[in-house]
């Protein structure tokens, strides 16, 4: 008799560890899925995750993701599944229990509180541990740590109590009190239920055995890695960030024509440093004339400002579309979220230091040939032939302020262009180069090189 209620009772917890598997990995299609088209919504954002649903209340429906109501940027957020956002009918269709959701605060789409850059070099903030709460299942460097992680609760173990349904939640029943579905490592002190409530944390999850009575949440977790696949197969996104190289380079050249020399003063900025304290905000990315002629594309030129003249307040955050007709806000949030990737070097002879001319000397080459007073060039994906890595502070040791990790061959190899003459290189992608490069010529017109 014993024999037979254990044989069933595995039978009954394989039955629901399947089911709870097949939702799982229906729920994390949806996401991809969402992640891939969001775009078309938000014109410039790629790869921004949902977030949860916190408390169906008010306009807000059960299953909808609340964009407003999400935590402070960069802290991750924990809640149930919003299903409805995603186009799935609730879990429990499949599951015992409606599905939860746990997401990055580096990759969460929250309105006044998103990220202010995204792109498939940022991190996640979330670890998974097999049942042991010791073996790290995912997230042993910064790249490997999942962006957003989805759990089947299992059945309830001691002192889980999950009431009939409440108000807002008549299709999954229940409550929005996490610990009464997601389990907590006593050992570990690891809790499944609750996620740091300070920015840029990194919260941990036990992925448990479904017949367990310490932890039975089941998981999937979705990387950067997945996310970067699917978004670099659409054609159009390698398009979209040529064209934006080809739209700052054209910004840089506006600020050129609009110094109060005209056109007998087609000076242009001092690039930005590659070393900044934060990544993510505009505001660092500020000219500098000490470290050379190469480096970042700047945004704020103060100093560029008080040699040339000009009044700029920003190259890019004050790009006029007037003169610069492919600058539309669906690209200055492209240059939001991807102004990490984008560099630039300098002629001598069109510094800001340099005596107006309109003709080069000393300029900068690309392969050998040409006269440019400069080049702007964006990073394309990590190169693992390279060992490239992109992590960026504070969740991480800074690598971003290497230029090797972003450009390659002698795009990298001149930094930092001290003489304002180098030789800059285009090539066809490989495995071991990638970058996009357009030239600025001596009269500010802009062309791919």
């Amino acid at each position: 008799m014993l024999f037979s209620r254990n044989i069933s009772g595995q039978l009954a917890s394989a039955s629901l560890a399947t089911r709870n598997a097949a939702a799982l990995a229906d729920a994390k299609e949806a996401l991809l899925g969402y992640i891939v088209t969001r775009d078309a919504t938000y014109p410039g954002k790629y790869g921004f995750l949902p977030c949860p649903d916190i408390n169906a209340t008010g306009s807000t429906a059960e299953g909808d993701a609340h964009e407003t109501n999400c935590g402070a940027r960069y802290r991750n957020m924990l809640g149930r599944f919003p299903w409805r956002t995603l186009g799935l009918e609730p879990g429990r269709s499949k599951g015992s229990e409606c599905l939860w959701y746990a997401v990055s605060g580096s990759w969460k789409a929250a309105g006044a509180n998103e990220p202010q850059l995204l792109n498939t070099d940022s991190s996640g903030q979330l670890r998974v541990l097999a049942a042991d709460g010791n073996t790290l299942i995912a997230g042993s460097t910064a790249g490997e740590r999942p962006v957003a992680v989805i759990i089947a609760p299992g059945p309830p173990i001691a002192g889980q109590i999950r009431a009939t349904a409440g108000s807002g939640v008549e299709q999954c029943g229940g409550s929005f009190v996490a610990n009464r579905y997601l389990d907590n490592h006593a050992a570990t002190g690891i809790n499944n239920s609750n996620v740091s409530n300070v920015a840029d944390a990194i919260d941990d999850f036990i992925s448990g055995d479904p017949g367990s009575t310490v932890v039975n949440d089941q998981m999937i977790f979705i990387t950067r890695s997945e996310i970067e696949e699917r978004l670099m197969r659409r054609a159009d996104v390698s398009a979209q960030l040529t064209a934006l190289t080809s739209a700052v380079a054209k910004c840089i050249a506006d600020y050129g024509k609009r110094n109060p020399g005209g056109a007998a003063d087609p000076r242009l900025p001092w690039p930005a440093p590659v070393d900044l304290l934060e990544y993510r905000t505009t505001a660092p990315y500020n000219d500098t004339p000490v470290g050379g002629l190469s480096g970042r594309v700047p945004n704020v030129v103060n100093d560029s400002n008080s040699q040339t003249g000009n009044s700029s307040a920003g190259v890019l955050s004050a790009c006029n579309p007037a003169s610069v007709a492919e600058w539309t806000p669906a690209m200055a949030t492209l240059w939001q979220h991807w102004k990490d990737h984008l560099f630039y070097a300098l002629a001598l002879d069109f510094s800001p230091a340099a005596t107006p001319v309109t003709s080069c000397t000393t300029c900068l080459s690309v392969n050998g040939t040409g006269a440019y007073a400069a080049v702007v060039m964006f990073s394309g994906s990590r190169l693992g032939a390279l060992n490239q890595t992109r992590d960026e502070p504070p969740m991480n040791t800074d690598t971003r302020s290497d230029i090797d990790n972003y450009l390659e061959g002698r795009n990298a190899g001149n930094h930092p262009n001290a003489a304002g003459n180098g030789d800059y290189q285009s090539a066809t992608a490989s495995s071991t180069f990638n970058d996009i490069i357009f030239c600025i010529d001596a009269t500010l017109s802009v062309t791919p090189c």
